[in-house]
């Protein structure tokens, strides 16, 4: 069907309460209905009249016995019956032509509306309603758009909620450096352990009036008033900074009863496998625990007078010479 067609049958079915083929199609079956009786009463007829009466001659033998007659009654219902079927077969061809003439007719000249006024009909329950196309209605591309918009919305929303949850852990721990943070909830009451306030000086502004107009005078009494705190921490650190020069780089703070089970711990596994190393695998290690393979890697020990001697006698023995006491060559 064409467009104006469609919209024929639309108009309609929203005026009638229902498709106009169905009018159509009620009106070809009732037909069919009324043909199917009349065959079945034409055949009823024909089957409850007498055979002779209907055009059938009874036989020159003996018409009258009971085998004849028999024979002819059923030779009269096989003849009514093959002829009330081709007279239904005709009939319902002839009804099915004539009626598809019937649908196309009233499809294009009754059950129709006029080009000319088919854009100005008004149903009753059309009254009052606005059918101008609003220029600044959304469309379905323009929801989409909106719809992947709010998405990103969503998502952007959720990445700097994240950002300020971090922002404020980041924030409430530098007020805690500085001494003034604020527990907000019990969880974080048990779970995060108060720390020494490391810049809480920083806080300490003294008579500063907080003079926005002359900041290098601001700076400058916000140097002075730090340095009590400063030198309280000199002082602090004076005393710690003695001992450790005394006890040489530390090395008394490691030692006895100041060193830890790790360092006690690291000291005897370091020991026991050097044993090992050199008694078990006969490995030469020097000082810091490197193995020694033969070649001269340092200054080894030094030999004594008596042995130098000795070792000049062998080699004066074996070359033919006579090395004498040094002692006797002084004298």
């Amino acid at each position: 069907m064409s467009n104006p067609v469609n919209s024929d049958v639309k108009l309609l079915t929203e005026h009638l309460t229902y498709r106009p083929i169905a009018l159509i199609d009620d009106i070809v079956n009732s037909i069919n209905v009324l043909a199917f009786r009349a065959t079945e009463a034409v055949e009823k007829g024909l089957l409850q009249a007498n055979p002779s009466d209907i055009g059938f001659r009874a036989f020159p033998i003996s018409p009258s016995s009971p085998e004849a007659e028999h024979e002819l009654r059923e030779k009269a219902q096989h003849e009514i019956e093959n002829g009330v079927h081709q007279l239904e077969t005709l009939l319902e061809a002839k009804i099915d032509k004539n009626f598809d003439k019937l649908e196309l007719y009233s499809l294009r000249n009754i059950l129709s509306v006029p080009p000319e006024v088919r854009n100005w009909v008004r149903l009753s329950h059309h009254e009052g309603l606005n059918f101008t196309v609003d220029e600044d209605a959304p469309s379905s591309e323009g929801v989409s758009v909106l719809r992947m918009r709010l998405r990103e919305t969503q998502k952007l929303h959720r990445l700097l909620a994240s950002e300020t949850a971090k922002n404020d852990a980041t924030i409430t721990a530098l007020k805690g450096l500085l001494g003034n943070g604020k527990q907000g909830t019990k969880v974080e009451e048990e779970t995060i352990e108060a720390s020494y306030p490391t810049f809480g000086f920083l806080q300490n502004k003294g008579d500063l009036t907080g003079d926005v107009n002359h900041p290098i005078t601001t700076t400058a009494s916000f140097t002075l008033s730090q340095l009590p705190a400063l030198k309280a921490l000199l002082e602090n650190l004076g005393p710690r900074l003695g001992k450790l020069v005394n006890d040489k780089g530390g090395a008394a703070l490691v030692a006895g009863e100041e060193k830890s089970w790790r360092r006690q711990r690291a000291e005897f596994i370091e020991k026991e496998t050097r044993k090992h190393l050199e008694n078990v695998r006969g490995l030469e290690l020097g000082e810091m625990g490197e193995v020694r393979d033969g070649e001269w890697q340092g200054g080894g020990r030094k030999p004594d007078k008596k042995e130098v001697e000795d070792l000049e006698r062998v080699v004066g023995m074996s070359t033919g010479q006579v090395v004498g006491d040094p002692m006797d060559e002084g004298s």
